[in-house]
């Protein structure tokens, strides 16, 4: 990205039209290659979720999504436009995500991370538990990392 490019971490909420342009974003880059389509069950879930979206020159470069699990979140369905990867969009979601968790008194992240992108997080201080599991027809390792919370939920 330029240096004199912007973008903005804001909020999407469910149903919004950044909200769908995040969808689009996830149905491309994470689904569409696998030859798949998000399933209503999934599409339901979203309704649950707190939703984040990098938005540069209007247009929706990068999204995320939180979903409560008791005192801990589970961060879901992070995607970045292929044409930004490698540009802090990732890293920026990320931080935003766990700025926005901590906020709100989550001690725990939980990640569901594809093989290959391990790495990403590790950089973060994320670290891998258990076994490779199958999701969406690939091989996932769970990833943790405490969080500073203030308050138990």
């Amino acid at each position: 990205m330029a240096e004199d490019e912007i973008f903005l971490v804001v909020e999407a909420p469910f149903g919004s039209h950044l909200y769908r342009q995040a969808l689009a974003l996830r149905e491309a880059i994470l689904r569409a290659p696998l030859g798949l389509t998000h399933t209503e069950d999934e599409l339901s879930d979203d309704a649950m979720r707190q939703h984040f979206c990098a938005v540069a020159l209007g247009a929706v470069v990068g999204t995320v999504s939180l979903r409560p699990l008791d005192e801990a979140l589970q961060l879901k369905q992070m995607a970045v436009a292929e044409a930004r990867w490698r540009e802090g969009v990732g890293m920026r979601l990320l931080r935003h995500a766990e700025a926005w968790a901590e906020e709100g008194g989550y001690r725990l992240m939980v990640i569901h991370a594809r093989a290959g992108a391990e790495g990403f997080y590790a950089r973060f201080d994320y670290a891998a538990e258990g076994d490779p599991f199958e999701e969406t027809t690939l091989p996932h390792v769970k990833m943790t990392k405490r969080l500073g919370g203030r308050v138990s939920r």
